[in-house]
């Protein structure tokens, strides 16, 4: 039979002292003492209890499931991102070449008119010297500048178009105004449909006046 401080016994059964000591008052132990302390009487030394459980931890099977379920669904999240990516690349795209065609339009139209512009600028007619008129403005009456001469109008078409550069010369307008108003004109080719350029020559629209070409926005 062990005999066993009441500390030892208390670590074996895995009870408390006070516990150990109660179970003697009782009689569900046995003690002695000995030179002032108290053994235990025990038959055999049990294995020590824990007061701490173990946490019930699941199957393997179960825990493999769990992890195949988890990665399924990490899956099918990657495959709606995935989609959802190549949907805003591809609307993205799309929206490039539409806003690139849009500036090319643009910057062609432009280039046109800069050209006629310079062209323009650049004849000689134009820049014959002629008797200046003071402060002449662009934004002058244009009324009295209303076509109405035959000798004005292309030869291929005198029916519809007006020779602007010929129209401004019989009418004595002087040439710093012939270039403002050319320069103006030619801004509006290719958006308006009074007004058209061959070969680095501007015409405007038979019946139309120049003041209502050019204030048309």
């Amino acid at each position: 039979m062990a005999q066993l401080t009441v500390a030892e016994a208390s670590q074996v059964l895995g009870i408390t002292k006070e516990a150990i000591y109660n179970r003697i008052r009782r009689g569900s132990l046995d003690s002695i003492t000995k030179n002032g302390t108290k053994y235990v009487l025990l038959d055999a030394t049990p294995a020590p209890k824990h007061n701490n459980t173990t946490p019930s931890v699941p199957s393997e099977d179960r825990y493999v499931k769990l992890l195949e379920s988890q990665v399924e669904e990490l899956k099918a999240q990657t495959k709606r991102l995935e989609e959802e990516k190549n949907r805003l690349i591809y609307e993205k795209e799309e929206l490039l070449k539409e806003s690139k065609s849009e500036i090319e339009r643009i910057y062609k139209e432009r280039d046109k008119q800069l050209r006629i512009i310079l062209s323009l600028i650049k004849r000689p007619a134009l820049t014959k010297p002629q008797t200046p008129k003071p402060q002449e403005a662009i934004d002058a009456d244009f009324e009295e500048l209303s076509p109405y001469e035959k000798d004005m109008l292309t030869p291929n078409d005198e029916s519809k178009w007006v020779n602007l550069h010929l129209y401004l010369q019989q009418k004595g307008v002087s040439a710093k105004k012939q270039k403002k108003i050319a320069a103006a004109l030619a801004a509006k080719v290719g958006f308006s449909d009074d007004v058209k350029e061959e070969n680095g020559v501007l015409f405007f629209a038979k019946g139309k006046k120049l003041k209502s070409i050019l204030s048309d926005k």
